[in-house]
């Protein structure tokens, strides 16, 4: 083995004695050992160096790489962030946005504005901070704390529910869990301000329950207040019924016009109410009648005051403008002793009463006297007539044509039955429905009415449009006993129409009497094709914010409402706002009861889709309303 070159140079500067080399060759071999190893380790390591720097170069490339994506990503981000605050800033509702322990990661501007949130100097960290201070903001807030706290201690459900603000605000609040891959992390509420649809939900009520005119309690009121007085009895007393109406009122409106009419109307109900005595209450049945009740009455002492007063009262002159009116009334009583808790037997035995005064020469009143009352009689005659037209096919069908108001064309019907006698004279449906209805009469002749329906649309089919629908109206009794899908059903098994071609027309009463029942059997209805709409919306007591829930494809507007949209700006601006709402929902409005080409105009004006109404036509027989259809009339 050579020695290593600095060894060597050394050897012949220093070693030039052989004997002496040979001596300490040893010596020279371990130390030449020594640098030849280390020369071998220099190598190593400059080796070492040169691969160590390869690799932080290339770290440092990578590291770069990564420092570029993350600056692109951070970007992203926060587009997204701007984006997302933009999204929050320009929605209606106010947000707010929890983790699941209730931090907040998130509100807007709306949420601050609405629940009056300084944001620079409140700060919420936690959303015990917000309840606490919502304490300032929501009246009686108890039950909005626990639902936001009851959030988060059950993720998977959904709460909303209803909050009244200090300042008389109405929020709608509603919770929805936040999941991110298949986790639930956290909850989002959203508030809305409902405090213009509760305004105009309350004025919907206060007209279905008050009558515009007078400002008394209306029908519906009636009824209402009746069956709870009923209700409230207790052994031996009695809730009696007046049913007081004007003498002569109709010679009033035909010589001095509706406008006098009216203002007659107004004072006579501010005379009436001076006379009514304490527990009791005076309503307006309509027309020029008005019906009292008399709560928790032992005998009929004070009903006979009560009616001696209204008589002595109205021996003063009326001055309206500048004439004097003298007016005097007729009036019944009737007690439920006589009529346990029937409110409309009730109402109408007070009504018969009240004609036998008018018969006894007016300007006096009556007790109801069974005796003299054939109504029991008449109504069982009726029945049994009824169960004779359904056997011998006396029932028939008119049809009243719906104009759309876009394209003045027939768009569909509404099919509405008549009796034919078999002395060719008609029964009013006024007389035998109401009776047919409390007999159950009514699901037969609802069944035979389906039936005819489908077989009309089959024998008009060839002069049809595609988008013609024949809407029929359904019986409440009908609906709420839970046999009208079936019925649907089987009819459309045997006659084969296109059921989207058919609507059934459901009050509103019926179907917020059970709205569970309702949501179902219109889902029912909605599976096997056919359409359904709500009939006379505004005579019952359902809330707009209900509509969400049922699947309904058009909604009527009842006739009382469109009556003064001409002269009433109240009533136009209930329908128009109605129409906008209801058009936010996707369902189409029907205005009935046009009377004339003002109206007409007004509900076009409104986006108001279809009308029905004498205007147009009265409801016709099918061969006349064939022709119609064949002739295919422009209406605007």
């Amino acid at each position: 083995m050579g020695h290593h070159s600095l060894l060597q140079k050394q050897m012949k500067e220093h070693l030039t004695n052989g004997a002496r080399l040979e001596e300490i060759k040893p010596l020279i071999e371990a130390v030449s050992s020594t640098y030849n190893r280390s020369e071998q380790k220099r190598k190593v390591l400059e080796q070492s160096i040169e691969f160590t720097n390869q690799q932080l170069i290339q770290r440092n490339a990578e590291l770069n790489r990564q420092v570029s994506e993350l600056s692109r990503t951070k970007k992203d981000l926060e587009q997204s962030y701007s984006l997302l605050q933009a999204s929050l800033s320009s929605t209606y509702d106010a947000l707010i946005m929890l983790d699941e322990k209730g931090s907040i990661r998130l509100t807007n501007a709306n949420f601050d504005q609405m629940f009056e949130v300084d944001a620079i100097s409140t700060g919420f960290a936690h959303l015990s901070d917000f309840l606490d201070h919502s304490q300032t903001v929501v009246l009686k807030n108890q039950k909005f704390v626990s639902a936001m706290l009851s959030s988060l201690a059950f993720p998977e459900k959904t709460f909303s529910l209803e909050i009244r603000t200090h300042d008389g605000r109405w929020i709608e609040a509603y919770s929805k869990a936040h999941w991110h891959d298949n986790e639930i992390v956290g909850q989002v509420w959203s508030f809305r301000d409902i405090s213009a649809l509760k305004l105009k939900e309350n004025e919907a009520k206060h007209r279905t329950y008050h009558d515009f005119l007078t400002g008394l309690p209306n029908r519906h009121s009636l009824l209402k207040r009746l069956r709870k007085s009923l209700n409230n009895l207790k052994e031996a007393q009695q809730t009696l019924v007046l049913f007081i109406d004007l003498d002569g009122f109709k010679d009033v409106n035909d010589s001095l016009g509706q406008s006098v009419g009216d203002a007659l109307l107004i004072e006579v109900a501010r005379r009436l109410e001076e006379q009514v005595p304490r527990d009791s209450v005076l309503t307006r049945h309509g027309g020029d009648e008005f019906v009292a009740i008399m709560n928790r009455q032992t005998d009929y002492a004070s009903a006979y005051e009560f009616c001696n007063g209204i008589l002595s009262c109205f021996a003063a002159p009326f001055h309206i403008g500048h004439q004097d009116i003298y007016m005097s009334v007729s009036i019944g009583i009737a007690s439920s002793d006589h009529h346990s808790k029937q409110s409309d037997r009730l109402i109408t035995s007070a009504n018969l009463a009240m004609t036998q005064a008018k018969k006894k020469g007016k300007n006096t009143y009556e007790l109801y006297d069974s005796e003299t009352s054939s109504g029991c009689e008449h109504r069982m005659k009726i029945r049994n007539e009824i169960n004779i037209a359904l056997k011998e096919n006396q029932f028939e069908l008119v049809f009243q044509p719906k104009i759309c108001l876009e394209s003045g064309s027939i768009r569909g019907a509404e099919a509405l039955i008549r009796w034919r006698m078999p002395d060719g004279s008609s029964r009013n449906p006024m007389e035998f429905i109401p009776i047919a209805e409390e007999s159950g009469q009514i699901i037969p002749i609802s069944q035979w009415v389906i039936k005819r329906c489908c077989e009309h649309l089959n024998d008009w089919m060839p002069h049809l449009d595609p988008d013609f629908v024949l809407a029929l109206n359904i019986s409440a009794k009908h609906f709420q006993k839970g046999l009208l899908q079936s019925d649907v059903a089987a009819v459309l098994k045997d006659v084969k129409t296109i059921p989207s071609m058919l609507e059934l027309e459901v009050t509103e009463t019926a179907i917020m009497d059970d709205i569970e029942l309702a949501v179902s059997t219109l889902n029912e209805l909605k599976k096997l094709g056919i359409r359904t709409a709500i009939d006379d919306f505004g005579t019952g007591h359902s809330s707009l914010s209900y509509l969400r829930k049922l699947p309904i494809e058009v909604l009527k507007i009842d006739k009382s409402f469109i009556d003064e949209i001409i002269s009433s700006n109240e009533d136009r601006t209930l329908v128009k706002g109605i129409i906008d709402m209801v058009h936010a929902l996707g369902i189409d409005v029907v205005a009935e009861g046009v009377e004339n080409h003002q109206m007409a105009v007004l509900l076009q004006n409104m986006n108001c889709d279809l009308v029905q109404g004498y205007h147009y036509c009265k409801p016709i027989p099918e061969c006349d309303f064939i022709e119609l259809i064949r002739a295919r009339l422009c209406y605007i």
